[in-house]
């Protein structure tokens, strides 16, 4: 992936600075390319980034920016020169946007402190509308999406069985009067 991501900014002359890559990896390997942006995920990525691989995008950006006149930095920020080429994990991670397949008045949101207390979810956010009493729209893209989950774990069995329970607990999550996808 990393180095399909490589190719995608080489192909645009893209030589420093943030990208966002996004491509869908197929039953076969294969991987599309979705979008590729010079721009930071539009969500707070950066504590997925430094669980993950250590360090985040910005703070190295800024860096490459300002490198000696960075009097102190932020708690976990790591030094240009220290970055390998391409990110070296050190536990898995990913960002989970929740899809609602339901609209109208929230009457309950089922699975959410399951989710909240696997071993793999490290931050959560149910955006309000989706919440108790709100009035959910059913998700068809990144921008009606009904929160995000961020996952990491340096054990792969539990992170891949957290995000399959994830997937599992999604379709029936969001209850509303108008019903949910489950019922």
């Amino acid at each position: 992936a990393a180095d399909y991501a490589a190719a995608a900014l080489d192909a645009l002359g893209v030589r420093w600075g943030i990208a966002h890559v996004e491509a869908i990896v197929g039953g076969d390997g294969a991987m599309q390319l979705v979008e590729v942006n010079r721009r930071q995920h539009n969500a707070d990525f950066r504590p997925l980034c430094r669980a993950a691989v250590g360090y985040d995008a910005l703070d190295l950006l800024l860096d490459a920016y300002l490198g000696d006149a960075v009097a102190e930095r932020p708690p976990g920020a790591t030094e240009w020169d220290a970055v390998p080429d391409l990110a070296v994990p050190r536990a898995h991670g990913a960002m989970v946007h929740l899809v609602c397949h339901a609209e109208g008045e929230v009457m309950a949101v089922e699975g959410a402190e399951e989710m909240g207390d696997m071993e793999s979810v490290v931050a959560m956010e149910i955006y309000a509308p989706y919440r108790v009493g709100g009035t959910a729209a059913k998700t068809v893209d990144i921008l009606s999406d009904a929160g995000w989950l961020h996952l990491v774990n340096d054990d792969w069995e539990q992170f891949a069985a957290d995000y399959a329970r994830i997937m599992e607990l999604m379709p029936g999550m969001f209850v509303t009067d108008g019903g949910s996808c489950s019922s």
